[in-house]
């Protein structure tokens, strides 16, 4: 880059942070490139269920106006969330997950591409331990598996005649295609130390909207659909969960760092100790009734008798082979 390495710079953030108003202080008081940057995972591959990156494996970046953004606060609520239900003061009418993607809380940051005036969102694991690559391409999988099913999702739409628009440019479902990238050099060894791992992400919208989330949310038909429209065609063994971002001028909705649950693959042998219910990382009946609470005009057309996710089960526990009447096929 022509310049000193960050190390050396005296402008080192040098801090530790417990709270966001402390991390914001301390950002505040930065200036310049701040992190350099290798892409070293990109998972998604351009497509029409796809938000693409502008960043290709190998690609170098320096950031630099690392800050946060009130407007992008609801990308923590999820954790704040589980910390309610950990203590026991979530008071939702579902079980809240307590999986790896719910409890291991990050941190959502805007940052600015050096030399390009381009913001990105930057994604950071709070706890050092787990910015990691395994970590990063964990997270990364539910907006790859998000936007394989708005791929089917979207040619749905495309033929349905209950689509906004129909006859025309339908809207669509697009998924913000993040990255993993590999810390170079970092002038904030509190956030990132060199040779860690960030996300990062080209979320164009200034703010974040929760469609799916806890079931308050103001409905919104294509993001409403496109969440009954996975747990109807996968039978009830995925469901979509947290599902936020903006809606575009064109109707087209973008998610940004959504989160999937997945029924377990449970074997003969487990099906007895396994009966004794189900936790809030699986898809449920009680879940799918709560944050869907209304059907509209696309959902009739592939599901009129909201079947959703009432699968057949086995031993209180969703059985092998589901046959929820699903269009999607099989992933290769």
């Amino acid at each position: 880059m022509g310049q000193a390495p960050f190390s050396s710079c005296q402008n080192v953030l040098e801090v530790a942070f417990l709270q966001d108003q402390e991390l914001a202080s301390a950002l505040a008081t930065q200036f310049g490139p701040q992190l350099l940057l290798r892409v070293d995972a990109a998972p998604l591959r351009d497509g029409i269920a796809v938000h693409p990156s502008p960043f290709r494996l190998t690609d170098e970046i320096t950031l630099e106006a690392v800050e946060l953004v009130k407007a992008w606060a609801p990308l923590s609520w999820r954790y704040d969330t589980s910390s309610k239900a950990q203590r026991g003061d979530f008071r939702g009418n579902f079980p809240w997950p307590t999986g790896e993607r719910f409890s291991l809380q990050q941190v959502s940051m805007r940052a600015r591409v050096e030399g390009t005036g381009k913001s990105v969102l930057l994604q950071v694991m709070s706890s050092p331990s787990e910015q990691t690559m395994e970590r990063v391409v964990a997270n990364m999988a539910d907006s790859k598996d998000v936007a394989y099913h708005a791929e089917h999702f979207n040619k749905f739409v495309a033929q349905s005649p209950h689509a906004p628009g129909f006859g025309h440019e339908s809207p669509k479902v697009k998924v913000c295609a993040p990255v993993g990238c590999r810390v170079l050099d970092s002038r904030m060894p509190q956030l990132a130390r060199k040779g860690s791992v960030v996300t990062i992400t080209d979320y164009p919208a200034n703010d974040v909207e929760k469609f799916v989330f806890d079931g308050k949310e103001e409905f919104r038909e294509i993001p409403q659909s496109f969440f009954h429209h996975v747990a109807w065609s996968t039978g009830g063994s995925s469901m979509v969960f947290d599902l936020q971002g903006a809606e575009t001028e064109d109707g087209d909705v973008l998610l940004v760092d959504p989160c999937v649950l997945r029924a377990p693959q449970v074997a003969v042998a487990d099906l007895i100790s396994a009966a004794a219910g189900q936790t809030g990382d699986n898809p449920s009946d009680e879940s799918f009734d709560v944050l869907h609470r209304t059907c509209g005009q696309l959902c009739k057309g592939f599901d009129p008798s909201r079947r959703g996710a009432k699968v057949r089960r086995m031993c209180g526990m969703p059985a092998c082979g589901l046959g929820g009447g699903g269009t999607a096929p099989a992933r290769q």
